[in-house]
């Protein structure tokens, strides 16, 4: 069954209340679902004195809520992609939109873009993954860089959601972080090898990403959906393939990998528009 969203702006840059000017509401339609409100660039975390005019490697979140809720919300906190030197929140409002109707408050971060600010050669995403793991095990020493100091900053987002529960109706016990690409890879690094206590995670969706080692995931560690391209030319779907098979082998039964016949990478709109489904399921299963 195929998925579309429209996004019908009924509201746009109003302040969601006096003591935060800041912060701005819309809004959207999403067609065949419920309606979800979208209150942008809330600060998660204090302004990094590293980046400049650079508001794409500051501290801020979208959060996206349907606008009926019932109850508690789950939370599913998303890392946008970009090589860790590009991209922006602004650039997955459909897929976030998308997941928000569904009953989920959908937390979408900007964080410290390390790569944009420090021109490394070989640090790339691309020039470490786009041919398979890596025979000795570790990625450039820039690019290990740059994923911690993005982890670092998904567990401030944490932090936020953590201390903003009641005042946003959020469902602590209920923690899925997510990503794309790099965001994917900070996503899959928070979850198993941060070693993070903020809060527990109770799974992980790796939309065509990968970790350095599969090795760092241990035995008890919360289930993962993959999504990834089978024609992948800047992450290798073996990576996607390591995760499945240290999953296995950790006896994850709840884990589930979804190979993309003849896809490449960051196809984002398939996920909104035809996977979404697949996506939801999982989520409901756990």
């Amino acid at each position: 069954m195929r998925y579309y969203i429209c996004l019908v702006v009924l509201a746009l840059c109003t302040p969601v209340s006096s003591a935060h000017p800041g912060i701005q509401s819309l809004k959207v339609a999403v067609k065949n679902r419920r309606e979800v409100n979208i209150y942008r660039n809330i600060r998660y975390a204090v302004r990094p004195d590293s980046i400049g005019s650079d508001t794409s490697s500051d501290r801020t979140l979208d959060l996206y809520m349907p606008v009926i809720v019932k109850g508690t919300l789950p939370v599913y906190l998303f890392i946008h992609g970009g090589g860790f030197s590009g991209g922006d929140k602004k650039g997955t409002e459909a897929f976030c939109s998308k997941l928000a109707s569904f009953g989920y408050a959908v937390v979408s971060i900007n964080y410290r873009l390390y790569l944009k600010h420090h021109k490394i050669p070989g640090a790339s995403c691309s020039a470490n993954m786009s041919k398979g793991l890596p025979s000795d095990g570790k990625f450039n020493p820039a690019l290990e860089k740059a994923i911690k100091i993005a982890s670092e900053d998904a567990q401030m987002a944490l932090a936020w959601i953590k201390q903003h529960t009641k005042a946003h109706n959020l469902n602590s016990s209920s923690i899925v972080i997510s990503g794309g690409s790099a965001g994917a890879i900070t996503a899959l690094y928070t979850a198993y090898a941060s070693n993070q206590n903020i809060l527990k995670i109770k799974a992980v969706v790796d939309l065509w990403g990968g970790l350095e080692t599969s090795d760092v995931i241990k035995k008890g560690a919360p289930p993962l959906l993959i999504f990834h391209g089978d024609e992948d030319k800047l992450i290798h779907i073996d990576y996607a393939y390591a995760l499945k098979k240290r999953m296995d082998e950790i006896g994850n039964s709840k884990t589930e990998i979804h190979i993309m016949k003849g896809k490449g990478h960051a196809r984002y709109d398939l996920i909104t528009n035809e996977r979404m489904g697949e996506l939801v399921s999982f989520l409901q299963k756990l």
